[in-house]
């Protein structure tokens, strides 16, 4: 097995920023057959799942990114069919959410990839090393999270 880093480093920030380059590398691969991003089939996933209607604004709280950039998943999104925008009925400014049926077929496949993408992940650990790998990165987000609430 190839090393990913020649030696540890003194914090674990730049191990956690590795981890997530080799994520996203992976799913970059998974995901190029059906031409789609990591972010474009976290968000069909998020629509699939939703039991009520989608805004765009709930869409941009859901992936924590600019509104610009919820713009260009979602047109990239509905030029390829997965998706498709509509005025929303009390607010003609609302943008709604739809998958099509292209967008729901998928669904599928990239449940698969992505569980594919955390079996690799988490490999030769056991349910215990798991379950406190969690507690430690939730209590990193915690960390991190409350030091952005307090710059803002």
């Amino acid at each position: 097995m190839k090393e990913c880093c020649p030696k540890a480093p003194e914090h674990f920030a730049p191990l956690l920023g590795y981890c997530d380059h080799q994520i996203q590398k992976l799913m970059e691969k998974e995901l190029r057959q059906y031409g789609v991003s990591p972010m474009q089939c976290h968000t069909l996933t998020y629509l699939y799942k939703a039991t009520h209607e989608v805004n765009q604004k709930m869409l941009q709280d859901f992936l924590m990114v600019k509104p610009s950039t919820v713009n260009g998943i979602v047109d990239r999104l509905e030029e390829k069919g997965f998706l498709v925008r509509t005025t929303g009925k009390e607010d003609g400014r609302c943008r709604i959410l739809r998958l099509t049926e292209k967008g729901r077929a998928f669904h599928g496949d990239f449940v698969r990839i992505v569980r594919q993408v955390n079996d690799r992940m988490e490999r030769h650990f056991s349910h215990e090393e798991l379950a406190a790998l969690k507690v430690y990165l939730m209590r990193v987000a915690k960390n991190l999270s409350e030091e952005t609430e307090e710059t803002e």
